[in-house]
């Protein structure tokens, strides 16, 4: 059972459905407004200003000065209203007041969204949030992480994916959000590089800028390969029925396969590289999704590349992993994968 870390509440002022005086009479949407109150539960609560707990593994925050959530309505044949709410204050408050208008229909089920498809990440995450949907997307989260930042445990707070169903008693409305990822802790210490780019290669030998993490179960018979064979727990891509006679609130999985994080990047730099120093050491929080545990026997794999621009493209165009910078470690015993709980490795390159 998912680890529900954050709870809302949620109070309806009126609800009120406006008819026009016209010869044939067309329902017509006001909206109700509505105020949502949202905290953070401790001591397990993550939320976007993240600090990193050492003692229990889990990333604990408070709200951002300028946040907004989702609200999506649903009926018997999919989405019937998509709603922003927003809340402005004092960054780092625990309490957070979001404003909005709800346009749904009376019997609707209600659930929310975060982060908002409003914003950057949300629109990267989020897909087919439109009414008349019987299905939300979620697409790979390292599309809307963008570039990992060292050392700083932020670089994950836009894609702290959450859902929840809302529950109305009356005038008093509840949602329990749940978050749909955990995020892996890398340590990496750069040390004695040993690839060395051929003549006219687009690699840099010094210059490492991907993580690629992906499981492999060496007694399956399916050969590996770089794609979604041979990858049995990381979820690239899942979906959220929401139509009322399908919604279960957990979303199904649509593919698996490895997830691959470019490092924070200013042109071809990278944060790992060997420049000068002899040895670099730098720390990437990952966020990641699942739907398995880590079996014994089978082999996580980080491994650490590189990639080029095409210039004709003006994008990455492919991503290698580097000899001797694949890092594989066999799982001895069954590791259970929880959302919203830190999991740290430590490789050296």
């Amino acid at each position: 059972m998912k680890r529900i870390l954050t709870s809302v509440l949620m109070t309806a002022c009126a609800a009120v459905l406006m008819s026009s005086c016209q010869k044939t009479p067309v329902e017509k949407k006001a909206g109700v407004p509505m105020t949502i109150q949202a905290s953070v539960s401790a001591p397990v609560g993550t939320k976007t200003l993240y600090e990193y707990d050492t003692e229990d593994r889990t990333l604990k925050g408070s709200w951002d000065s300028e946040e907004s959530i989702t609200v999506v309505s649903f009926g018997e044949n999919g989405i019937t209203a998509v709603d922003e709410f927003v809340s402005t204050g004092e960054a780092g408050r625990k309490k957070a007041e979001f404003s909005g208008t709800w346009t749904g229909n009376e019997g609707d089920k209600v659930i929310c969204l975060y982060p908002s498809v409003d914003t950057y990440a949300g629109n990267s995450i989020f897909d087919a949030v439109r009414v008349g949907s019987p299905t939300i997307y979620m697409r790979n989260l390292s599309t809307a992480s963008g570039a990992l930042q060292h050392d700083d445990p932020s670089s994950v707070s836009d894609v702290d994916l959450m859902l929840g169903e809302v529950k109305i008693s009356g005038d008093v409305a509840h949602v329990y959000l749940e978050h749909q990822f955990a995020v892996f802790r890398i340590e990496v210490t750069l040390g004695n590089f040993p690839y060395e780019a051929p003549a006219g290669s687009p690699f840099d030998q010094a210059r490492i800028n991907s993580i690629r993490i992906k499981c492999v179960d060496p007694d399956s018979e399916e050969e590996e390969e770089w794609g979604v064979n041979g990858d049995l727990v990381f979820v690239r891509f899942s979906g959220l029925d929401v139509t009322t006679g399908s919604y279960t609130g957990t979303p199904f999985t649509i593919e698996r396969g490895p997830q691959d994080y470019y490092l924070l990047d200013s042109g071809n730099n990278s944060d790992l590289t060997l420049m000068e120093e002899d040895v670099v050491e730098k720390t990437f929080f990952v966020p990641v999704r699942f739907d398995k545990d880590l079996e014994a026997g089978y082999e996580l794999c980080l491994q650490f590349g590189g990639n080029y621009y095409d210039n004709k493209e003006e994008r990455r165009n492919s991503v290698k992993v580097f000899p001797g910078c694949d890092m594989r470690k066999t799982i001895t015993s069954k590791l259970p994968l929880e959302n919203g709980k830190i999991y740290g490795f430590k490789v050296t390159i």
